[in-house]
């Protein structure tokens, strides 16, 4: 019987860490052009790059005034940067919980059940479904 080979990102955490990063680095490209700032010649890179990753991370440090810096485009960017970034901290604190679960006692497990709605981590997509949806 042939197995069927996996690919790199078919494990939960290699694909979080993915999209974070590939977040992160379209948030870079696009905060990086110039519609992107009130100023003509746009953002530097590693200040595009910085605003971006902590953006994604929701940490909220930044290096220039967001206000007066970022162009409605860059704001927008921003926001939704910042979206996918809880969007990601969630889906992650619910496969932790998910991960742990089978450490748990019964009772414990079934609150874990009721609030990711699955069991198994193989069910990323109920997770993420999930969080979305609450």
């Amino acid at each position: 019987m042939a197995t069927a080979r996996r690919g790199f990102l078919d494990h939960p955490a290699r694909f979080v860490v993915a999209v974070f990063a590939f977040a992160a680095l379209a948030g870079t490209v696009l905060l990086a052009l110039p519609v992107a700032t009130e100023d003509p010649g746009g953002a530097g890179l590693l200040t595009a790059s910085f605003t971006a990753v902590s953006a994604v991370t929701i940490t909220g440090l930044v290096v220039t005034d967001t206000a007066t810096h970022w162009s409605s485009f860059g704001e927008a960017t921003l926001l939704v940067l910042i979206q996918l970034g809880g969007l990601g901290i969630m889906t992650l604190a619910s496969l932790v919980l998910v991960g742990f679960s089978r450490r748990l006692a019964l009772r414990h497990r079934m609150v874990a059940q009721l609030e990711t709605g699955v069991l198994t981590l193989g069910e990323v997509r109920s997770v993420v479904g999930v969080t979305v949806v609450a």
